[in-house]
């Protein structure tokens, strides 16, 4: 005499499969986890051509880009135009940076250092007045 499994059951454990499938996705990617910026460069730029400060941000949008694909979304570059009508310092240039570690690996991969070989953008006219680090106070 065969055996039969009763329908109910069969019911049961396909709702449950089901449901186990659609509640623990196999293939789900993990958000990276956010790294605090502790470490801040700033430079002032001197522009005696009058560059175009979309074109320079251009330039860094891309740059950023490759340090986001080195694996570091939250570092980078942030241009700053300065609101002086009288003073040839136009641009403050402001780099994030988790730490002075991940700052160097950053600095050292080829792939930023082929981006700053390839900049798109012409330094002519560009001086950098002043440089300042800061790491902050936790």
């Amino acid at each position: 005499m065969k055996k039969s499994v009763p329908i109910i059951a069969l019911v049961t454990l396909s709702f449950s499969l089901i449901s186990i499938s659609c509640t623990n996705p196999v293939n789900e990617v993990e958000k990276p986890k956010k790294i605090d910026n502790t470490l801040q460069s700033v430079s002032y730029l001197t522009d005696s051509i009058g560059h175009d400060p979309q074109q320079i941000l251009e330039a860094f949008i891309q740059l950023n880009e490759v340090i986001d694909s080195i694996g570091y979304p939250d570092a980078g570059y942030k241009l700053w135009l300065i609101q002086e009508d009288s003073s040839e310092v136009r641009f403050m240039l402001e780099g994030l940076w988790p730490n002075q570690t991940i700052y160097d690996e950053i600095h050292n991969h080829q792939l930023y250092t082929d981006a700053w070989e390839n900049f798109d953008f012409n330094w002519e006219g560009m001086t950098r007045d002043e440089y300042h680090r800061f790491t902050l106070v936790k």
